[in-house]
């Protein structure tokens, strides 16, 4: 859901900075170029010239100097790479520019301080970072006020210039898609701006000029910068969805993924087994219940959802999570199966709607961060469920989600599918 860590699937190594953000290697170049020191950041005791001028421009005047009543203040910027394009933000042109947000929402504030002649759309697929861009930019969506756009692409434009700070360590396949959007919604000449903290960079070069026929790189102790121009439409656009199927009961069901989606191209293992495990349910539930409402949180590509679909014909199924290119996927596994009950639902909150009347709730929750993302599943599932409705919560590290689930259900048991363990419990009766 939203932003991963390493997660139920021994084959995607999901990397986890300190603001939680998703990422996950794609190829053996983009691994070399975005080569690091372990914290996504060179060695803070060299010499950074950059650096310096960054923090002599930006210094903590200008960061409290917020626009009283439409910005509330955030803390300074951490990220080399936000830096990076604050300080190139000075000299772009306008009017319209949009600002794509990976990885934290604080360069929002800093650009709007900067430049307030332009117009800032910012652009994120995170509800989480829309949910705290919204609360720090109240007057978002009002004239002479930025925009925010949560969605699995960027809007439409056009821009004259497009900025977008990324990691050391980003999924290649994902910075490919999101070039190619982007290249898309620039206006003839317009710029992109694109900057990493990657020790090297020939990999982004070489990805940026396969689609300008102009780039600038800038290079420095702590990453690069690039610039490039739009001179011409594209004559192709490259597909990046995917597509896989599996066999469920009498069904054989299709997934659609795109990058950043999780399980992407294939049936993760934990899905596997939570599907396997659906029919637990089946089993344990009393004669002449029958299972009419099933929430999945963290839904990804809707796998899951799509087997419960089958496996319960009769129940309505609402697929949550807090990306809206899994939102958006889950949606399309759903038309492609005729699954027609199955809804979706964008949300970071852990919010499901008619709390205490659901009879199934399904979560493969990533595992990181003191679990907060479990946790969150858990406490959607006691909220959402109603007195005896089950839980199945998918995982390989069994000792804090055992303990866990043994806290807030009753009748809580554990069943082993290979190497992923799945939680079965039940809603507690008053």
């Amino acid at each position: 859901m939203g932003r991963r860590a390493k997660r139920n699937d021994d084959d995607d190594e999901l990397e986890l900075d300190p603001e939680l953000e998703f990422d996950e290697d794609f190829d053996e170049d983009f691994d070399e170029d975005f080569e690091d020191d372990g914290d996504g950041e060179p060695d803070d005791d060299a010499d950074h010239d950059f650096d310096e001028s960054v923090d002599h421009d930006f210094d903590e005047s200008v960061r409290e100097s917020v626009v009283r009543g439409k910005v509330r203040k955030e803390r300074p910027l951490k990220s080399w790479s936000d830096r990076a394009v604050l300080q190139a933000a000075g000299g772009v042109t306008g009017p319209e520019c949009l600002v794509v947000l990976t990885h934290g929402t604080r360069l929002a504030s800093e650009l709007r301080q900067l430049r307030p002649d332009l117009r800032f759309s910012f652009f994120t697929t995170e509800h989480f970072f829309a949910r705290t861009l919204h609360s720090f930019h109240s007057d978002a969506g009002q004239s002479g006020g930025v925009t925010i756009h949560c969605a699995a692409d960027p809007p439409p434009g056009p821009f004259q210039t497009i900025l977008f700070p990324t990691l050391a360590g980003d999924s290649s396949e994902v910075a490919q898609e999101m070039f190619q959007a982007l290249h898309t919604r620039l206006v003839p000449g317009g710029r992109l701006i694109v900057s990493t903290n990657a020790a090297k960079g020939h990999w982004i070069d070489s990805q940026l000029k396969a689609l300008c026929s102009r780039v600038e790189q800038q290079k420095f102790d702590r990453g690069h910068v690039f610039t490039a121009w739009k001179s011409a439409e594209l004559k192709k656009l490259r597909g990046f969805r995917a597509r896989f199927d599996f066999r469920h009961l009498d069904r054989v069901l299709i997934v659609e993924t795109r990058p950043g989606v999780f399980s992407h191209r294939r049936l993760d293992g934990g899905a596997r087994a939570l599907i396997r495990a659906l029919s637990l349910v089946r089993d344990a539930n009393p004669p002449g219940r029958e299972v009419l409402g099933i929430v999945e949180m963290g839904c990804g590509g809707g796998a899951v959802s799509a087997a419960a679909a089958v496996s319960f014909p009769a129940a309505r199924v609402l697929a949550i999570d807090s990306d809206a290119r899994a939102v958006e996927c889950t949606a399309q596994t759903a038309r492609l199966n005729d699954l027609s009950r199955i809804q979706v639902q964008l949300d970071s909150e852990g919010q499901v709607p008619d709390a205490g009347q659901w009879d199934l709730l399904l979560g493969n929750p990533p595992y990181y961060s003191d679990f907060r993302i479990a946790e969150l599943f858990l406490q959607a599932a006691r909220k959402a469920l109603r007195p005896g409705g089950q839980v199945l919560i998918v995982t390989k590290p069994v000792e804090w989600q055992e303990a866990r689930m043994r806290q807030l259900f009753q009748n809580v048991q554990a069943y082993k599918f290979g190497e992923y363990t799945v939680f079965r419990g039940e809603a507690r009766r008053s």
